[in-house]
């Protein structure tokens, strides 16, 4: 068992624990943290009872609603239906590529 991982879990990493980057990680990481739709097609799955574990594939008014998050802001978008969606996956986006850059 790796001293680095969380729990024993060697997908998980203890804190302060560092990571190299390759050149092609950082250039993903930054398309990633440029384009939240780039990272929700590309980065999250969600369950489908017919398919298994599938790639988010967004409507266009889902992709309107995200790309609203990210250019406005949370503030100024309804929560009502399927919007609650896109913005939990704004939110998550977020979190991963936003507030990880205080750890690098």
């Amino acid at each position: 068992m790796s001293n680095d991982a969380y729990l024993g879990n060697p997908n998980l990493k203890k804190v302060n624990t560092p990571v190299e980057f390759t050149q092609e990680q950082i250039v993903e990481y930054q398309k990633c943290e440029k384009d939240p739709l780039y990272f929700m097609e590309n980065y999250i799955r969600i369950v489908s009872l017919d398919e298994g574990l599938v790639p988010f594939k967004m409507y266009d008014f889902q992709k309107k609603i995200v790309n609203t998050i990210h250019n406005i802001g949370l503030q100024y978008v309804s929560y009502q239906g399927s919007q609650v969606n896109q913005q939990q996956l704004f939110l998550i986006f977020y979190i991963l590529l936003y507030l990880i850059q205080t750890q690098i």
